[in-house]
């Protein structure tokens, strides 16, 4: 019995206890550090300027027409975002998707991120085929989706649930736009600003408050907002702004990186990405080291979510399945190089 399974037979009430719960992450942490495994890129692959192809290129197109859709609805409503993570890093050293990449990352500082949840539904209902086939996602308990008149990408009755419950994916917190059939899942992550106080707590405690919130999302009776204010004041974010910005407590799943000073992230810049001059923050060369040491060299090991394998299990043909992608691209272009 591994450590995870040990914890779930323990009693709710210390289920329940913050302590407890990170404390039992730092051992977890600590007995892991060592043993993280991953594949390796092919070597043709980080010897050449090779780019994506098939499936996975389609996927990334995907991506790109949803990217734009937001980059609109942002210049529309005046919100700021920015590419992040691996979707930047791609930006910086492949102007575009990392070849290998079928995930896609943006970021957005609380007050427009909240704004975003609250207009991307107005945006998406002008279009009858966009709102059936689209997935807007943001859950508020294990199963429930904020967007009560929108697919859940989780939902059992869709399919995809029993697909991000395997080992490596999970369910996400953040607010997540993506089609269906076929599946794609673009995310949107909160950032904020933080007390420069809060900094060392911070640095020492933040991924197992973010890991304690998202277990209470199984817990009966639970309450976001209630919940999420409590984390929130604990790690010393502020929604006014400061000196330095953080990734928020209902972020990525467990990437725990250092606050940084907010100049690096604004004011955000445009840079080519796939043809297309998309938003990235200010200084996006600096934020990669702090992210990745040195961004420019490929790595050893890689995150495949698998997006392929489980599109390919969706279709009954190669060739349907590329008439569908061909069919959400051209229709997402159209959509997008006739936005209001």
């Amino acid at each position: 019995m591994n450590l995870s399974e040990l914890y779930k037979k323990l009693p709710d009430p210390i289920q329940k206890s913050e302590k407890i719960f990170i404390s039992s992450l730092k051992l977890t942490q600590f007995i892991r550090q060592n043993n993280q495994t991953g594949p390796k890129p092919n070597l043709t692959l980080t010897s050449s300027d090779m780019t994506s192809k098939g499936t996975l290129k389609d996927i990334q197109l995907v991506y790109l027409e949803l990217l734009r859709f937001i980059d609109n609805v942002c210049a529309k409503y005046d919100l700021e975002y920015c590419l992040t993570y691996g979707t930047l890093l791609g930006a910086i050293r492949h102007k575009g998707f990392i070849p290998w990449d079928d995930d896609c990352d943006i970021l957005m500082i609380r007050s427009d991120y909240d704004k975003l949840i609250e207009v991307l539904p107005k945006e998406i209902n002008k279009h009858e085929f966009f709102k059936e086939n689209c997935a807007l996602t943001k859950l508020i308990n294990k199963k429930d989706n904020f967007f009560t008149d929108f697919n859940n990408i989780y939902n059992e009755e869709i399919g995809h649930d029993e697909f991000f419950n395997t080992p490596g994916l999970g369910k996400s917190l953040f607010l997540q736009i993506g089609w269906i059939k076929p599946m794609v899942k673009l995310d949107i992550f909160p950032f904020d600003f933080i007390k420069p106080e809060s900094i060392n707590y911070y640095n020492k405690n933040y991924l197992y408050h973010k890991l304690y919130f998202r277990n209470l999302y199984n817990a009966k009776n639970f309450s976001y907002e209630k919940e999420f204010d409590k984390q929130f004041e604990k790690l010393g974010f502020s929604y006014l702004p400061t000196p330095f910005i953080a990734e928020g407590i209902d972020a990525s799943f467990s990437d725990n990186f250092p606050p940084f000073k907010k100049e690096l992230l604004f004011p955000t810049t445009t840079k080519e990405f796939e043809g297309y001059a998309l938003k990235c923050p200010n200084k996006s060369e600096e934020l990669l080291k702090i992210w990745y040491g040195n961004y420019m060299e490929i790595p050893q090991k890689v995150v495949i979510h698998e997006y392929v394998k489980y599109n390919k299990k969706l279709f009954e043909s190669q060739e349907e399945m590329d008439k569908s992608f061909q069919k959400v691209i051209n229709y997402l272009k159209e959509v997008n190089d006739n936005f209001e």
